[in-house]
């Protein structure tokens, strides 16, 4: 069995980790009063509760032994292009009350992080400075609030699967690394001995994959892809005693950004996905099969999903700025409303209290990121861990066993990208206003069409981080201006918070400003010229017709 922090159950947070908080579903309260056969709330229940220091989304929550919360880095509001922070802070809940605690040594969004056995907590990876991935890897003392660096993975990694095992190490699982390659590989950390060794990687390149550890100890590892595609339909599992991955058949849909949940029947539940995704479907462990279930009442991505004893899955908010929440009952097969939150949320974390109620963190709300915190109340039903295992034997029922492969075999082809067509400007009059030299930081944020002079490695941002878009000057290609043919400059592209890889934008001998369109925003580079040593500055601009 994997090691456990407190009674808590497994929550999985918006697709992409996954504080493992537990291997098994938590001993919640149980209304003995009541005679449903379901869990019930009542509407509108949520209550506010103290809000976190800073506003956070993206960011990583580790349930600690002694009960309190740890809050890691995330993204608040912009000010930079990355608009992650390094800053951490413990919540009580005894006192309602959360504090600052020490800043980590770079700041991290879709980090990932665990408690070590020794009640230290190990964070590793995620998106650093100007959102690329990072290996480093510390190490939080709760008795001090420090943050110390210890050996660094042996691949950059974020939006990936980190869980820590039974005899106390940790691997981390695929993920995206500092030039936005998704990867298949995977890497154990030992604590003892501060190393990180690479072990058997994955048949696939996964990242926004879930990674959901199993009541035997052994990892399952779903989906994942880029939020607008293509997604990924194959599953995997990793077992620790051999240390290899096994081919574990595929989901009825591609999916990214959805959730897996361990239910208190050993059975796993996964739910939404990137593309308005309703659809829910059950990997049973013991068949190695998979079977879909009733669609949920509204499409999620990057939701929460937690389990209850009862054999219920609450999952709440996602994408679209919902504040609905759901109930799925394995019994009926049926998923119920049961009401809403303060705030629609996406991108935040959650986690089962002692007393059975449900905590909603941070994440991006309608208009900005998040620091308001609420709490929500179930009542559970009455049923049995007998009633809950016998009906998870039933639907076993004539599925025939499917072996695991020894290897991970040759996967089918993921969901395609969709078609897209490549708009220039020809025909486009331009009238941007005079060009600014970039900000000594080398990342300048500004209103669309304003026209930024960018040295190789400098970024112009409009009209924000979050939702605008980011163009990097990367490298002139070629310039045979002279001679009467073109300049053709790399630029590296990001859409809100998501790398979509590199364009080149052609300029020709007459001096025209050459753009393309790259979905509902342009980049433009107005001139290419160079300084007293030879270097290249593109002038660069980001509008919108």
């Amino acid at each position: 069995m994997l090691a456990i922090s407190r009674n808590i159950v497994i929550l999985f947070s918006a697709g992409l980790i996954l504080l493992l908080v537990g291997c098994e579903p938590a001993k919640d309260t149980v209304d003995s009063e009541s005679s449903i056969n379901v869990s019930t709330a009542n509407k509108n229940n949520a209550t506010l509760l103290a809000s976190m220091i800073e506003k956070r989304q993206d960011f990583e929550l580790v349930v600690l032994s002694d009960g309190r919360l740890l809050s890691i880095g995330g993204r608040g509001v912009a000010s930079l292009v990355t608009s992650a922070v390094n800053t951490t802070e413990v919540y009580d809940p005894a006192a309602d009350k959360w504090t600052l605690s020490g800043h980590m040594n770079e700041v991290r969004s879709v980090t990932s992080a665990v408690e070590l056995e020794d009640g230290t907590v190990l964070v590793s990876g995620g998106a650093a400075h100007q959102r690329n991935a990072t290996s480093l890897t510390e190490i939080w003392d709760p008795g001090t609030g420090e943050w110390t660096i210890v050996a660094p993975m042996n691949q950059a990694r974020e939006k990936f699967g980190l869980i820590r095992f039974a005899d106390g190490r940790v691997i981390a699982i695929g993920g995206s690394d500092d030039i936005g390659q998704h990867t298949p590989t995977a890497e154990i950390y030992d604590p003892a001995t501060d190393t990180w060794t690479i072990v058997d990687s994955m048949g696939e390149n996964r990242i926004w994959h879930t990674t959901t550890a199993l009541g035997d100890g052994r990892i399952l590892v779903t989906g994942g892809g880029n939020p607008d595609g293509p997604f990924q339909k194959s599953a995997e599992i990793f077992d620790p005693a051999t240390e290899k991955w096994q081919y574990a058949g595929e989901m009825s849909v591609s999916r990214s950004q959805h959730t897996a949940t361990l239910m208190a029947d050993g059975r796993i539940l996964v739910v939404g996905g990137r593309g308005k995704r309703t659809t829910s479907e059950i990997y049973d462990p013991v068949t190695n099969s998979w079977d879909s279930v009733a669609d949920t009442t509204n499409p999620r991505a990057e939701h929460i999903a937690i389990a209850n004893s009862d054999g219920s899955v609450l999952v709440a908010g996602g994408t679209g700025n919902l504040q609905s929440m759901e109930l799925y009952d394995p019994i009926s097969n049926s998923w119920t409303e049961v009401g809403k939150m303060q705030y629609s949320r996406y991108r935040f974390q959650a986690y089962k209290r002692d007393d059975g109620s449900i905590m909603l963190i941070g994440g991006q709300g309608l208009e900005t990121a998040l620091a308001e915190t609420e709490v929500f109340n179930i009542t559970l039903s009455n049923r049995t861990q007998d009633e809950l295992d016998a009906n998870a034997e039933s639907a076993r029922s004539g599925v025939q066993e499917v072996a695991l492969n020894a290897t991970p075999t040759a996967l089918p082809t993921a969901t395609p990208l969709p078609e897209r067509k490549t708009v220039t400007n020809e025909g486009m009059k331009f009238n941007f206003t005079e060009a600014i030299e970039s900000d000594p930081s080398g990342t300048t944020i500004t209103p669309l069409g304003n026209p930024v002079k960018l040295a190789i490695g400098q970024t112009v941002i409009s009209p924000n981080p979050d939702s605008g878009m980011a163009g990097i000057f990367e490298a002139v290609v070629s310039d045979d201006r002279e001679s009467g043919g073109t300049a053709v400059v790399k630029i590296f592209i990001r859409m809100g918070f998501f790398d979509q890889g590199t364009t080149d934008v052609t300029l020709q001998a007459g001096g025209e400003p050459a753009a393309k369109k790259l979905g509902r925003l342009w980049i433009c580079v107005t001139d290419l010229e160079y300084d007293l040593d030879n270097n290249p500055i593109a002038t660069v601009t980001i509008f919108k017709p």
